[in-house]
């Protein structure tokens, strides 16, 4: 079996937040497959910064010297990813429903802005009630007299009450 050349992202900068989380979901993607120290995480992550980011990094290393991981993702989520943007995805998570979207866009939608309110999902149980009470109506309805403890079973049993209920609407129309 060959394996593809792992290539890691790169990040050059500018306020384009989606850029700056992907290329941080990315670089921790490798950690995972390449263990490395607190400090090596950073160089390994210094080294695919870019143009502008570039810059911003040959300064930020002269005042911080040995930055842990979880330092350097401070100081970089403060540069490039704005606490005013953080916070505007914590209230568009907090205020999520499902809406007129399927439950499995709902729930991508669930996993996306999950990461930015960790504290409102850092239990399974939390996790579930979350899920569930964003429901919509008649799925809600199907789902929540289950009182069902994961996550997992709420999603699983929305996603397939949301396939009777839309066999149910076919059949009587």
């Amino acid at each position: 079996m060959e394996f593809k050349k792992i290539k890691p992202p790169s990040f050059k900068g500018g306020i384009e937040t989606m850029k700056a989380e992907a290329w941080v979901l990315g670089i921790e993607k490798l950690f995972e497959v390449f263990p490395c120290t607190e400090i090596q995480k950073v160089q390994l992550a210094a080294f695919t910064l870019e143009d502008e980011a570039r810059r911003w990094w040959m300064l930020t290393r002269v005042m911080h010297q040995g930055l842990t991981w979880d330092r350097f993702l401070v100081l970089f989520y403060d540069k490039y990813f704005p606490q005013s943007m953080r916070d505007k995805k914590v209230t568009e998570f907090e205020t999520l429903r499902q809406g007129n979207k399927t439950v499995t866009e709902y729930e991508a939608q669930f996993a996306e802005l999950a990461r930015y309110a960790p504290h409102m999902v850092d239990t399974e149980y939390k996790k579930a009630r979350k899920f569930e009470g964003g429901l919509r109506g008649a799925t809600l309805d199907r789902v929540n007299v289950l009182k069902l403890p994961t996550y997992v079973d709420v999603l699983e049993r929305a996603v397939i009450a949301e396939g009777n209920i839309a066999a149910q609407t076919w059949i009587f129309e």
